[in-house]
């Protein structure tokens, strides 16, 4: 970008979504949990200057979560006004236990999209890990019920987003299968590490398929670790993002650290800065 462009063109900080249950401690041991005190973090999440909060649906059934009863939904939806915070996204870890390819399971998730509905989400993110794990190998066997729900969620004005263990060339391959302009992808930048993908390629690959960004970073074991102290090189991740000029979404799903409202006023700056650094490079 030439001096002349840069000084006509004002780069504005990012708009952040938090996963639900990041801004309050979690059991020990424990990534991903449903939060007991779900209500106060919209409030907490509009102090900090968050956007959304993105909805999750458990691993297994889970009778306090709001999502599944007309009383919760009409309260999300409350709090959601209340606290200016949105509900733009909801993600299915449910199918991380039990197989997509189940028609029991294909059947939650048509109910969780008629949710979703309900809430306004604009993005149904599909974790296909572990018993859902969908490689290269087996990715003709998912093919007819993620158009099912590609089509549901297309009804309902939302993008499906796949978020895999693909490298980006392989995954590329997966969607063409798939053949749908509403199929997109979430690139999560501490599994993708994890992975051992290259994260600049494999942006470079998918561009305009990556709907949504998980922001995460992992250390040499693989474990979630405080932004900037791990693998991943935010700094490379920007620059990459501003080649395919991506202005879709980023949500945290970070260690919460000694304490989670810090944390996140950390990760706000830190991510901000480099984003900043990175799309204002000559």
């Amino acid at each position: 970008m030439k001096l002349e462009e840069l000084k006509s063109k004002k780069i504005e900080k990012i708009k952040f979504g938090i996963v639900q249950g990041r801004l309050t401690q979690s059991p020990k041991g424990v990534i991903q949990c449903f939060p007991k005190n779900w209500e106060e973090e919209f409030l907490i999440a509009s102090k900090l200057g968050l956007d959304n909060i993105e909805l999750i649906a458990d691993r297994e059934y889970n009778v306090h979560n709001p999502i599944w009863s007309f009383e919760g939904i009409e309260k999300l939806t409350v709090l959601s006004d209340q606290h200016s915070i949105k509900i733009n996204t909801i993600c299915n870890d449910h199918i991380i236990n039990y197989s997509l390819l189940n028609i029991e399971v294909l059947n939650q998730n048509l109910e969780l999209i008629g949710i979703a509905k309900k809430l306004n989400c604009n993005k149904f993110i599909l974790p296909l890990f572990e018993k859902s794990e969908l490689n290269i190998s087996n990715n003709n066997d998912f093919i007819d019920h993620i158009n099912i729900i590609a089509k549901a969620c297309e009804v309902s004005k939302m993008s499906l987003c796949l978020e895999t263990i693909l490298e980006g060339k392989d995954l590329l391959i997966v969607l063409n299968k798939l053949n749908s302009k509403n199929i997109k992808v979430v690139f999560d930048t501490g599994n993708r590490i994890a992975f051992g993908h290259k994260i600049f390629d494999d942006i470079l690959i998918l561009k305009d398929k990556i709907e949504h960004i998980h922001i995460k970073d992992k250390n040499m074991e693989d474990q979630n670790v405080i932004l900037g102290t791990g693998k991943v090189n935010f700094l490379e991740v920007f620059r990459a993002l501003k080649k395919i000029n991506f202005t879709k979404s980023f949500t945290f799903e970070t260690r919460r650290g000694l304490d989670p409202i810090n944390t996140c006023k950390f990760n706000i700056n830190f991510i901000n800065f480099l984003y900043l650094e990175a799309f204002n490079e000559l």
